[in-house]
């Protein structure tokens, strides 16, 4: 068993968006990123995905999916696919964080 306690991972700073591992398994990967004031992630796919799960763990901001963009708070979840575009942004000014999960495609046997 793995726990890890995600408010002690968070860390933000001025310059860019922090990107941090929270976990690598077999079938999955975790995400957390943490945005600070005006912060925002490219616009970006993920086709090794079979599907995302993206959950709001701090403050409010935005999240693009595919050509719909809507508010994303703390609280809030998220489910697409893979290769479904998508782009968290924090256009406040306070801190914004999400947990990405990824659940990856099945190695061919």
């Amino acid at each position: 068993m793995e726990i890890k306690d995600i408010p002690e991972l968070m860390e933000f700073s001025k310059e860019n968006f922090i990107p941090k591992q929270v976990h690598v398994g077999e079938k999955s990967v975790v995400m957390l990123l943490c945005f600070d004031a005006k912060q925002e992630m490219p616009v970006h796919q993920h086709p090794g995905a079979v599907e995302m799960v993206i959950y709001g763990l701090m403050g409010q901001g935005k999240l693009l999916m595919g050509d719909e963009e809507r508010e994303f708070n703390e609280g809030s979840i998220a489910f697409c696919k893979g290769d479904v575009p998508i782009s968290p942004r924090n256009p406040g000014d306070g801190k914004f964080a999400v947990l990405v999960t990824m659940v990856l495609k099945r190695e061919k046997t």
